[in-house]
């Protein structure tokens, strides 16, 4: 049985990266031997339910700087590579990429480049562009989450086509199996996700003075945490906004949540394929999110199953929430229609594509 290794940063958070690692963990340990090896982590605990035949390690206890974790990486990655006779490596981002990425020459082991972010709402940062383009210069594949992310590293790093590939991330089907009967009289906004800086919270909370301030029966509900959590938080204090404003924290199986709610609103400056919104979809929630360049546009039908935004434009934002707080045949009629398009998200269809990489890159093994 070929093995395989997920390489991550940190298992013990929640986020669509740590999500998306178990889901392929677990399905693929009915055709591989699964490994997880992430940089930080050790001693924590990891939120997520796995199958009992992954193999787990994390190495670091602390965060460090690039340079040396790098160093303390080094040897013990090459060792559990070398040991665990690794036949294939998926570097999941860009950080876990950068820090293990010297062993890829001292090992057989096949590496893919693994990118749930996008080029294109980042190129101004440029040691994150560096990052990708070092992950992708040294693997011998990279997966990307949209067609239009592919694209941009075959123009932006000159690469061969044949070396790079988009593959969604599924819904698992316990996901559309929650699906149930949409409640039209629910006055409850969900967002979920990590909070940092990217994710849009700030924009969330103006937008939350404008519509919640003349809708006092309405609540806007965010599940989750992360690094500006308690800057969040004051923010909502000084706005006079605790009341409807409800910070819920991490709940497994998020998903399952959903029928509970009125409409998802998805605020952040820049996505890959929001995981979030696969999981709104799949369970017949209308979602609202601003069209960044790559992700919501792949899942949400603008004035169908949900709305696009123009980018970080605040007053439509509100408009659009406002729209569909006031009307509920509205609301009903856009979950109906999230049943569209579903089959290109399913995991038979996806699981499919990353076994064929897999034995592609495989084959001599």
């Amino acid at each position: 049985m070929k093995r395989i290794c997920f390489v991550n940063y940190d298992m013990t958070v929640t986020g669509g990266v740590e999500q998306v690692t178990t889901s392929l963990a677990n399905a693929f340990c009915n055709d591989y031997e699964v490994y997880i090896f992430a940089i930080f982590g050790k001693d924590g605990k990891v939120p997520y339910e796995w199958d009992e035949r992954i193999h787990y390690h994390a190495e670091l206890k602390w965060d460090c700087r690039i340079r040396k974790r790098i160093q303390k990486c080094f040897k013990p990655f090459k060792k559990y590579i070398k040991e665990n006779q690794i036949d294939l490596v998926f570097l999941m981002e860009n950080h876990p990429a950068l820090t293990v990425s010297p062993v890829r020459f001292f090992t057989r082991a096949r590496y893919v480049f693994c990118d749930h972010g996008a080029l294109i709402n980042e190129q101004e940062k440029k040691d994150i562009t560096a990052f990708r383009f070092w992950a992708s210069l040294i693997s011998h594949k990279t997966v990307t989450l949209t067609e239009q992310n592919r694209q941009d590293y075959i123009r932006r790093f000159h690469m061969n086509p044949k070396k790079v590939q988009s593959i969604y991330n599924w819904i698992a089907p316990e996901i559309l199996e929650c699906r149930g009967e949409y409640d039209h009289t629910s006055k409850k906004i969900i967002t979920v996700g990590r909070f940092s800086e990217e994710k849009g919270y700030d924009m969330l909370v103006e937008v939350a003075k404008r519509v919640l301030t003349v809708h006092p029966d309405w609540e806007w509900h965010l599940y989750g945490t992360g690094d500006t959590l308690e800057e969040i938080r004051e923010s909502i204090e000084k706005n006079h906004l605790t009341s409807q404003v409800i910070f819920k924290g991490n709940v497994k199986q998020v998903y399952r949540k959903f029928g509970d709610y009125a409409f998802l609103v998805l605020p952040s400056y820049r996505e890959g394929l929001p995981l979030v919104l696969l999981e709104a979809k799949a369970c017949g929630l209308p979602m609202i999110s601003f069209d960044v360049m790559t992700g919501p546009r792949e899942i949400i039908e603008d004035g169908k199953d949900g709305y696009l935004i123009e980018p970080y434009n605040l007053d439509k934002m509100a408009q659009r929430i406002e729209e569909l707080m006031l009307d509920d045949e509205k609301r009903a009629a856009f979950s109906e229609y999230t049943k569209e398009g579903i089959q290109r998200f399913e995991k038979e269809q996806i699981y499919r594509q990353w076994q064929e990489l897999i034995e592609e890159l495989t084959k001599h093994a």
